[in-house]
């Protein structure tokens, strides 16, 4: 039986919603070894650093994320 959150509605449509943001950003972690090359090659040092924190931080979100979705009850 699934839980019902303050509105009413079902905690799948929460689980579902972090599924989607899961997904998004996963698609979007393909993409980061063309950008860091583009980055490298056009000798953009600084977008370089903030691109490669960015990375980071997306990384952890998606451990996060997996994390709440493997422990769902």
């Amino acid at each position: 039986m699934s839980k019902m959150n303050n509105n009413g509605e079902s905690g799948n449509s929460e689980l579902k919603k972090e599924y989607e943001a899961y997904k998004m950003l996963q698609d979007w972690v393909k993409t980061v070894p063309k950008t860091i090359k583009e980055l490298e090659k056009n000798e953009e040092t600084d977008k370089l650093i903030k691109y490669k924190k960015q990375v980071k931080l997306v990384l952890q979100k998606l451990e996060d994320i997996k994390f709440a979705l493997e422990n769902e009850d």
